[in-house]
């Protein structure tokens, strides 16, 4: 359903953003929200415009990322 939401809101002209991490499920915010026990928090989508070039954000070097893994059975 998030990615129908940002997909729609692109085809729109606008730019979306979706944040998941540890404050997408803090027991403060479930209870701004009323949310029930079992009721969770999977992100929140955002949705907005901006004139202009998006800012590069800092990235990791992808060669620290990964590793060759030859499995238990390589030589």
């Amino acid at each position: 359903a998030a990615m129908n939401l940002m997909i729609a809101a692109n085809a729109l002209g606008y730019g979306t953003n979706m944040i998941s991490n540890w404050y997408s499920d803090v027991p403060e915010g479930r209870a701004i929200l009323g949310l029930s026990p079992q009721e969770r928090v999977i992100g929140f989508v955002h949705i907005g415009s901006y004139h202009g070039p998006a800012p590069e954000r800092p990235r990791p070097d992808p060669a620290k990322l990964y590793d060759d893994y030859t499995g238990p059975w390589a030589g």
